[in-house]
């Protein structure tokens, strides 16, 4: 979730081993890392919205490096699949994002 919208619904292993939402695979990438000490992780750019007053159409197109003008105006809605996940992205959609399919 992400400002009170479904970003990504998916199984667990899935998830982990191909998130598809950005917002999703940032927040996988954030993750420590046993192996990573001592390196920095690149931060998120962008402008944190407000909760109280979200951005139209996509609430993550503020910090999303795939975001184009459709983000900006139109709300994705959740979309199945071929893994079994669901994912709210026009990136993904519109296959702007390289994707990995996990075999459910």
């Amino acid at each position: 979730m992400y400002l009170g919208r479904l970003a990504e619904v998916a199984p667990t292993r899935v998830l982990f081993e191909a998130p598809k939402h950005p917002y999703t695979q940032l927040l996988l990438a954030a993750l420590p890392q046993l192996d990573s000490r001592g390196r920095d992780k690149e931060p998120i750019t962008g402008e944190i919205p407000s909760p109280l007053n979200p951005p139209p159409g996509c609430t993550f197109h503020p910090r999303c490096p795939h975001a184009n003008a459709r983000c900006q105006s139109e709300k994705p809605e959740l979309t199945a699949q071929p893994d079994g996940s669901q994912v709210a992205c026009h990136a993904v959609q519109e296959r702007r994002i390289p994707v990995l399919f996990h075999a459910a």
